[in-house]
């Protein structure tokens, strides 16, 4: 009886410190996102906003899939040439894989419907443009809806665009 009064609380800890049978860090459902980003292009660097909405469809320990839109600010950057201005709105998928109970890694990609405005001395040039991004994050859950992220994204431009922020996202 001795063995067993030991055991039990033994196992119960190494689950519980495993997260196994926990559900992952993320809820089932809907999420908004909002962060600060550096943005870079060939052009300059600029701090920016970006903001997300997203609904998670799929939700197991091993395997998270969501449907996600949103929006970068891709910065307003110059030098002594060109001035740039970009924003992107995005729609895509994202795919997360917990690594533990507050833990995860994640890859997002899809489509960008951009607007770049590029003007220099005697040039003006506004691009409405369609063009693939992807960029891979993790981000750890401090209470049960809410998470800080970090992620890197990259925009297929004419100009290079990449994002790298932080942000917080908010379970519903």
């Amino acid at each position: 009886m001795g063995k067993r009064n030991t055991l039990l609380p033994a196992l119960l800890t190494s689950l519980v410190l495993t997260g196994y049978p926990m559900a992952p860090a993320q809820a089932d459902g809907l999420y908004i996102a909002a962060g600060a980003y550096r943005a870079d292009s060939d052009v300059g660097d600029d701090t920016t906003p970006a903001g997300f909405i997203g609904y998670t469809f799929v939700d197991t320990n091993f395997l998270m899939a969501s449907v996600e839109a949103g929006y970068y600010d891709l910065g307003s950057a110059g030098n002594r040439n060109m001035n740039l201005e970009a924003s992107a709105i995005t729609a895509g998928g994202v795919l997360s894989l917990p690594l533990g109970p507050i833990f995860e890694i994640y890859a997002k990609g899809g489509v960008a419907f951009l607007d770049a405005e590029a003007k220099s001395p005697g040039f003006n040039n506004k691009q409405s443009d369609e063009k693939a991004y992807y960029g891979a994050g993790a981000s750890l859950d401090i209470l049960d809806t809410i998470d800080i992220y970090a992620e890197y994204v990259v925009f297929d431009t004419d100009y290079n665009s990449e994002v790298a922020g932080v942000g917080i996202k908010l379970s519903f």
